[in-house]
């Protein structure tokens, strides 16, 4: 994700050394231990630019001096002793600038791309290979673009980045940009037209971007520490310096730029977030010792005031804690732009919009006494939903629809009825939780299926708010919860036979409970090669005389597991290929290939060893070696495989007859099964895809990769961007694709886990406006790739050549889409540490399209077994091009 900083500055005289001054002056000495961490710079021109407002030596220059000493300076906290000062310096000199064959791009995924190509390039000429611990700055002359710094957004624990600066060589710009690749956001600005210094995100409160010029993440150049968010984020306080408050209360804040104590104070009120921090006396910062109060709540997309165009077509910002802040106004401060601002932004005292908190302070140079007053919570929490028990099929489901929470203060706790008996009942944080502007630091609680007891009964909760309100008691439910795990033996049973394909059913899958409800057989990819949803004796298909290994996990209803490597062995011969005496005619069609119909007296004689099955259809027989009689086949009038007989032969090979009048003989068979290295697991549901609930995207989704499609420790979702049509399609060998402009729609999910082997792994699905461009396309690909084959590879936007090495792939899988509707490609991009290798196939049908795309790192190249592998996932998605249209 990258991040588009736009950063029109009015200078300030700067006072690097002021808060260094400050600490001297309070008779407190920082430590200054340094994290020094390298920032390597390089130029770019094209055909046409312009000079460059400073070269890269001043940048050097700027970088050691003023960048510097900011830095250092927003991370040494008054008497702090834990050394996490940070220094960036000058690292190495790219003298000569790097050409670019064309204009630097601004805005979207070729901004992305550029940054991503140069950093590359960069290192190749400066030599460095690893650079996982460096930045790198890369100078632009003047290419039209609205912002002066650009950088992609990183996180507390980067130690890289990369960062642009646009027709501008001012060190602010480059303070500013580093700011985002520590995670931080903007400093913004609440700014209501009515005067308020507090109000609802609407048409009367807008967030102005940049606005909240507090600290650096405006865009007015200032010496004032990070706001404590930042610090944070950052890390340079812990959760035990944010002190949560519910109730009143006076909390003593130590001041913003200080290491120890209570540093800032967070609240909710109704559906607003708000962060409280003191800031004391600095000199240079321009604004007076005080409260500072930031809004935490995102704005909608149409409240917010930003010079960038991209901000007003970005995507709402969703419940999850953001990056971003918005300042109040709580005196007499006002911004316009970076050229119209003035005032102070602090007040000793304040209130929320709803009037139902205030806070006074009582402030000194060494911190502020702040007395919080809440209005007391009267009002219960909202009544409990529960969900259908029809949808508990994991043991962490929460049985409670969302909205249960409390608006004023949080969920406590839990009670229940149990058969009409009141009671306590168990509640834990919710899974997978993600910090949220709600709930910044702690999990909320919940109720999960595995809190309740087992057994069956009716059920009601309400819940406990913290100022011990209760909510109305949800609709009875009758439940019944099974904590039983599936037991699973060895035991299969050949069920059909159809050519080469045997249909064995797993009769040692088994669940007394609530019986079974998804048993999968999966690879060491995590791909899902067979699954059935059977209540018992789940059904798997084999290949004749072909071994199966796979990990197989069987669930009951409840989400109750086992899981354990599974391997089937199997042998068939049919009674074709027995000798044989009487007369028979195939049966083919009611039994399969190999089958036989005998009329009048017949036998059918195989040479064998051990344990086999005899498969027949209807009619009766007899099973005997020598002069021995090992089995009796009863008769059956239905036209339908069957066992008639389980015999054992023994080690040493005997011949073996099959004797009777008028039946259907199908072969002998045999099924070898273990299931080994056993455990119990849980099933887990599947990460909520909110884009599914758009009907197109619902659609889209049935052609590429799903959440059944893979073990659930895989998530698949979209990517950023996948479902819209900013990004290409195709790309491969940075080719141009004409039909790219007649997509209509667009879905390309990622599917990832904790330790992926892969460093890419998707499926992409396009609609085109009709099957000509869909054709366009393909035919566009097959000339990308002869070109690309030709010239080993493909010369990138900023003149660096990226080879391509392809690989044949061989006798690919007649269930493909044909010739001229597929591409398929292998190959390894680059070399060295930049090597990876891609597998992309690529297949249309009308106006449909999807490819699937597999990318590792290094220079290991896919197996040939690996690639067959993927191959027929791609036939997985052939089938589904060719599924019913949607």
């Amino acid at each position: 994700m990258s991040a588009d900083k736009i950063i029109t500055m009015r200078r300030r005289i700067s006072i690097y050394l002021t808060l260094i001054l400050a600490f001297v002056a309070l008779g407190l000495t920082p430590a200054l231990a340094v994290d020094e961490r390298p920032i390597d710079i390089v130029s770019v021109s094209w055909t046409g630019s312009g000079a460059l407002p400073s070269n890269v030596d001043q940048i050097a220059a700027t970088i050691d001096t003023k960048v510097n000493a900011s830095w250092r300076s927003f991370t040494t906290l008054v008497g702090d002793t834990q050394d996490r000062t940070i220094s960036f310096v000058s690292g190495k000199i790219l003298k000569a600038p790097i050409f670019l064959t064309a204009k630097m791009p601004c805005i979207g995924s070729a901004a992305t791309d550029f940054m991503n190509t140069t950093r590359i390039e960069a290192y190749k000429r400066l030599g460095i290979e690893d650079y996982s611990n460096r930045y790198i700055l890369i100078i632009a002359p003047k290419a039209g673009c609205v912002w002066s710094g650009r950088s992609q957004m990183g996180s507390a624990t980067s130690r890289n980045g990369t960062l642009v600066l646009h027709d501008s060589g001012d060190p602010f710009v480059i303070t500013h940009e580093l700011g985002h690749t520590f995670g931080l956001g903007h400093s913004n600005f609440l700014r209501c037209d009515n005067g308020k210094k507090d109000g609802p995100w609407g048409d009367v409160c807008k967030a102005v971007e940049y606005g909240g010029i507090i600290d650096v993440m405006g865009n007015i150049e200032t010496p004032s520490p990070l706001n404590t968010y930042y610090q944070w984020r950052m890390g340079l306080l812990d959760d035990s310096q944010v002190r949560q408050i519910w109730q009143s209360e006076a909390v003593t804040l130590a001041p913003s730029d200080f290491a120890n104590g209570v540093r800032a104070i967070y609240l909710r009120d109704a559906n607003a977030a708000y962060w409280i921090e003191y800031r004391r006396t600095l000199e240079g910062v321009g604004y007076k010792p005080g409260l500072v109060i930031f809004r935490l709540d995102p704005p909608p997309i149409a409240s917010l005031i930003s010079p960038n165009p991209e901000d007003q077509a970005a995507a709402e910002f969703g419940n999850l804690l953001g990056t971003d802040v918005w300042m109040l106004n709580l005196d007499k401060y006002r911004y316009s732009t970076s050229n119209s601002y003035g005032g102070s932004m602090t007040a000793l005292t304040a209130t929320t919009y709803s009037g139902n908190v205030t806070f006074t302070a009582n402030a000194s140079e060494s911190g502020a006494t702040v007395a919080v007053a809440i209005k007391a919570d009267v009002t219960p929490p909202p009544t409990p939903v529960l969900i259908p028990q029809a949808d508990w099929h994991y043991p962490s489901i929460e049985i409670m629809r969302p909205g249960f929470e409390d608006a004023q203060t949080y969920v406590t706790g839990f009670e229940a009825l149990i058969d009409g008996v009141l009671g306590p009942l168990s509640a834990t944080p919710r899974d997978n939780w993600a910090p949220t502007y709600m709930d910044p630091m702690t999990a909320p609680l919940t109720v999960h299926m595995r809190d309740l007891p087992e057994g069956s009964y009716s059920l009601a909760i309400r819940s406990v708010d913290f100022a011990g309100n209760k909510s109305l008691w949800s609709q009875s439910m009758a439940v019944t919860i099974d904590r039983g795990h599936p037991v699973v033996t060895n035991d299969f049973n050949i069920t059909a036979v159809n050519n080469d394909q045997i249909s064995v059913a797993w009769a040692g899958a088994k669940d007394a409970g609530s019986g079974l409800c998804q048993t999968n057989l999966v690879n060491s990819d995590g791909l899902v090669l067979q699954s059935s949803a059977a209540k018992s004796a789940p059904t798997f298909q084999l290949t004749q005389g072909a071994a199966l290994k796979a990990t197989a996990q069987i669930y009951d209803c409840t989400g109750n597991g086992a899981i354990g490597d599974l391997s089937i062995t199997n042998t068939f011969s049919t009674a074709y290929k027995s000798s044989r005496t009487g007369t028979w005619a195939a049966a083919a069609n009611s039994y399969g290939t190999g089958a036989l119909k005998c009329t009048g007296k017949c036998t059918a004689s195989f040479t064998t060893r051990g344990r086999f099955d005899v498969l027949v259809g209807n009619g009766a027989a007899v099973v005997t070696s020598g002069s021995a009689k090992l089995a009796t086949i009863p008769d059956s009038k239905t036209t339908k495989l069957r066992i008639g007989a389980t015999v054992d032969s023994g080690d040493s090979k005997k011949v073996i007859r099959v004797s009777g009048s008028n039946f259907v003989l199908i072969g002998l068979a045999s099924v070898t099964a273990n299931f080994t290295r056993t455990k119990n697991i849980d099933r887990l549901p599947a990460v909520e895809d909110v884009s599914l609930l758009d009907s197109k995207q619902s659609a889209m989704a049935k052609f590429g990769f799903n959440a059944g499609d893979f073990s659930q420790e895989w998530t698949v979702l979209p990517m950023v961007g996948g479902t819209a049509l900013d990004d290409p399609s195709l790309d491969l060998c940075n080719a141009s694709y004409a039909s790219e402009k007649e997509r209509v729609e667009r879905r390309q999910v990622t599917v990832t886990k904790e330790e992926s082997p892969f460093t890419f792994l998707s499926t992409e699905v396009v609609r085109y406006s009709t099957p000509a461009a869909a054709q366009l396309a393909q035919k566009e690909l097959v000339k990308a790739l002869a070109q690309c084959a030709k010239d080993g590879g493909y010369k990138d936007a900023a003149g660096s050549f990226i080879t391509y090495t392809f690989s044949e792939i061989k006798s690919p899988p007649n269930a493909l889409m044909g010739e001229s509707a597929r591409v398929l490609v292998r190959t390894q991009i680059d070399t060295g540490v930049r090597a990876h290798q891609l597998l992309a196939f690529y297949q249309f049908n009308g106006q449909m399209f999807t490819g699937l795309y597999v990318i590792k790192a290094g220079e290991s190249a896919f197996t040939d077994a690996q690639v067959a592998t993927w191959l027929q996932e791609a036939v997985v998605m052939a089938n589904r091009l060719s599924g019913p249209a949607v």
